[in-house]
């Protein structure tokens, strides 16, 4: 490791001297350091840990000064006292990976065998490795399962390590902008970095000394790499074109544009904290990271049935881990059964870096996740008026299901208590919430807006970031009892489209929608010549999201076309309640009704 790096003292653990660690790639390894941090206390129950795991170039400092840089930890944002992670409520563990270079055990350690530096003699590591090391210190502060496990990017690979080899171990998993796999191009650009050390003459065959590792090698790895985790439109906000420190071109190779300028100061500042050898080790580990393989490519196989839950986040402007591979992994975890999953993709213009960098959305995303996992273990609430002591704190309860409409409680009543379903269109998750309080139901949604699902993590429910028209398809076969789609219907692109998913991932729906064949409607539209505004229609012309203005009829004609039944029909009056019989009983139920629901199966 590099000579500031290999002069601080960690504070450490030492495992695995009597019974070597087996590594994956066939080889062992005795006598492992630990290196971590630790914020906040372990409750008598041991119920509180969370362990952050940290990206490639990240170490254990999370959320404290970092000992060579002097710059506060890599995610003070989110970790510390009253924060998302809250160091006065969780008991927080941080490590420095396997094979890393700020304390583990890794190519800069001794060799016992020989007394100098492993180099590359040291065995190649793997995520896998990296995580059985983190257990063995976990298990050594007598945490039985953690609350959760969070990471970003390779901290992300090592969260889904965790679910995948561990999962008696890990009750929540939240996975960002990370993969279950790289990606052929991710390796192309990890092998440019290790190419660029491994030509620096001062590398030696990886038998350099501290004072003199090939700083110029790794300068330009870390220079690729660096670029890799930005985006070309947070790239041109922040320097365009720019010259650095001059008016004019130089027509010569010195740093002329103030990008230029920023790359070769990241490149320089890198060396002063990190090792080469690490460097080569852990992008290799990162290569080699492929969960389905170990299921002869079925990623569905590998969370097969997982007592877990997790919490998937991409970045719409992450091009190295780009929100399909985030979608990939989603459905695989909804495939194999996984104990609940919940995906958001955040709209950021800032790149794989998003998650490090000021984001209010994916903070918000992740302390609503954060607060569910503590209130489903009794834990306290976050603290928001300082003169509170702590033993007087309350413990969260869920909120309770807010009013909802009568359409909405009779909806509730079509479904048998402890059915699966899954709500299209869920808003802020009310009806979910709803049927999981008052009928016991295995509750997922899919909403389009990040408020709704922020607000659906909230309470607690398994919520789809997507759109209906276009993204149902990530759903298995009758992986749900009952599909809802509750006054979501006239905002489709492709109502039939819809409806085949909703039959085809439940085999039942359970459909709700205006009904713009109703009197007023049609007095509305003939006398005045205007679009109507009411209760149940609250939008201006301009500002609708209905883009598909279905009566009643047109809704059964089309359910014939796609030769679906129709189990059950409800028509609600203009107070939301079922029509009565009254004098005008004679009339159609088109004309009549403001709003129906309809049960429907194959027919």
């Amino acid at each position: 490791m590099n000579a500031k790096a290999s002069a601080i003292r960690h504070r450490t653990a030492r495992f695995f001297e009597n019974t070597p660690l087996n590594l994956e790639c066939g080889a062992q390894l005795s006598g492992i350091e630990v290196a971590y941090e630790t914020y906040g206390a372990l409750n008598a129950e041991k119920s509180n840990a969370i362990l952050i795991c940290h990206a490639l170039t990240g170490d254990q400092y999370v959320a404290s000064k970092h000992p060579v840089t002097g710059k506060p930890g890599w995610w003070s944002a989110v970790v510390g006292p009253g924060k998302i992670i809250d160091t006065d409520r969780f008991f927080v563990v941080c490590t420095n990976i396997l094979g890393g270079c700020m304390g583990t055990t890794g190519p800069g350690s001794l060799n016992p065998e020989t007394g100098a530096p492993y180099g590359p003699d040291f065995p190649v590591v793997t995520i896998g490795d990296m995580v059985n090391v983190q257990k063995t210190l976990v298990s050594s502060f007598g945490i039985d399962r953690l609350l959760a496990v969070v990471g970003g990017s390779m901290g992300g690979m090592q969260v889904l390590e965790w679910a995948a080899s561990h999962p008696e171990m890990t009750s929540a998993a939240v996975v960002i902008a990370a993969a279950a796999r790289h990606t052929t191009q991710n390796i192309a650009f990890h092998e440019l970095g290790r190419q660029a050390i491994m030509a620096d003459p001062d590398w030696d065959k990886g038998r350099y000394e501290v004072e003199s590792q090939p700083r110029r090698g790794l300068s330009v790895a870390r220079m690729a790499a660096h670029i890799t985790y930005l985006s070309e439109s947070a790239l041109h906000r922040k320097f365009g074109r720019n010259l650095q420190d001059r008016d004019a071109l130089t027509y010569g190779f010195d740093a002329d544009f103030q990008i230029e300028s920023y790359l070769r100061h990241q490149g320089i500042t890198f060396v002063d904290r990190f090792d080469a050898n690490s460097y080569l080790y852990i992008t290799r580990a990162m290569d080699y990271f492929d969960l389905a393989a170990r299921k002869n490519g079925n990623l569905a196989a590998v969370f097969q049935n997982a007592p877990v839950r997790f919490c998937v986040v991409s970045f719409s402007s992450d091009w190295l881990f780009p929100t399909s591979e985030s979608r990939k992994l989603t459905a695989a975890l909804l495939a194999g059964g996984a104990k609940s999953v919940s995906f958001a993709e955040i709209e950021s213009d800032k790149g794989h870096d998003a998650f490090l960098l000021d984001e209010p959305e994916f903070h918000a995303l992740l302390d609503g996740f954060i607060e569910d996992c503590a209130a489903r273990e009794g834990l306290p609430a976050k603290d928001k008026t300082p003169s509170i002591a702590p033993d007087t704190r309350k413990t969260p309860s869920r909120p309770s299901p807010r009013n909802i409409r009568i359409d909405q409680k009779l909806l509730g009543d079509m479904i048998p208590k402890g059915s699966k379903i899954l709500d299209i269109g869920c808003g802020d998750g009310a009806l979910l919430h709803y049927l999981q309080e008052e009928k016991n139901t295995d509750a997922a949604g899919m909403e389009i807006s990040m408020d709704g699902v922020r607000r659906c993590m909230e309470k607690g429910l398994a919520v789809f970031q997507g759109d209906a028209d276009t993204d149902l398809e990530i759903f298995p076969d009758k992986s749900f009892d009952y599909a809802v789609l509750s006054h979501t219907l006239q905002a489709m692109h492709n109502p039939a489209h819809v409806l085949e998913q909703m039959i085809r991932i439940s085999g039942r729906a359970i459909v709700s929608f205006p009904n713009f064949g109703h009197w007023g409607i049609r007095c509305a539209l003939g006398l005045g010549g205007r679009m109507p505004v009411n209760g149940t229609i609250p939008y201006e012309w301009y500002e609708t999201p209905n883009i598909h203005f279905c009566t009643l009829n047109d809704f059964e004609i089309l359910c014939g076309q796609l030769k679906l039944s129709i189990d059950e029909k409800i028509i609600l009056d203009e107070q939301g309640r079922p029509l009565e019989k009254k004098w005008y009983r004679f009339l159609p139920d088109n004309l009549r009704g403001v709003q129906a629901l309809y049960l429907l199966s194959c027919g």
